[in-house]
């Protein structure tokens, strides 16, 4: 370095240096900031996911029955009046079979998705009972206690006939929804 003017300069191969340090620290940055996002999307998408599993336990009873409550012709079960009135404000003429499409695909989807959760249900249900684990048997039972039968427990009922804490009851409901979720959802169901 030379002095000019009471000022150092720098030597081209410095600052080309300088340069390349730099942009090596601005990739890595880059780097680091997009897998640290990548990670927070992921975890984003499994805790809807999760959620989405609660909730579908915690409506479990309703949306089991939901196929066989749910009114969807109309004309069996209003009188005509009625009909015309509706049909006039919606803004549509009469359909041949009186069916309200919305309310019979929200049926179709939710018997579907129900099908697929029944199942799910019982592969978990197979593999806590077939496990070598009181943990896992107790999780189950946990599960069915509070979601399935149609006289729900409590959670205070649960850890009684358990003999745990009711604590130990919201631990095994987390651990379960997590494997619930797994299943329920495929591969987009698992926690990274």
């Amino acid at each position: 370095m030379g002095k000019n003017g009471g000022r150092q300069t720098l030597s081209k191969e410095m600052l080309e240096a300088i340069a390349e340090k730099a942009a090596e620290i601005a990739a890595e940055v880059a780097t680091n900031t997009y897998q640290q996002k990548v990670k927070e999307e992921e975890k984003a998408k499994f805790d809807k996911r999760y959620k989405n599993t609660k909730l579908l336990l915690e409506h479990y009873r309703d949306f089991s029955d939901y196929g066989d409550r749910a009114i969807y012709r109309i004309y069996e079960e209003l009188d005509e009046d009625i009909v015309d009135i509706i049909e006039l404000m919606e803004g549509r003429r009469r359909d041949n079979d009186g069916r309200i499409e919305s309310i019979e695909r929200g049926v179709i989807r939710t018997k579907v998705i129900m099908n697929h959760v029944n199942t799910m249900l019982e592969v978990y249900r197979k593999s806590c009972e077939q496990s070598p684990y009181n943990e896992e048997k107790r999780r189950w039972r946990v599960i069915e206690g509070l979601y399935l039968y149609k006289v729900p427990k409590t959670v205070q009922e649960i850890a009684e006939e358990e003999f745990v804490n009711e604590r130990t009851v919201y631990k095994d409901i987390k651990a379960a929804c997590k494997r619930l979720t797994a299943l329920i959802f495929g591969i987009d169901g698992f926690e990274r």
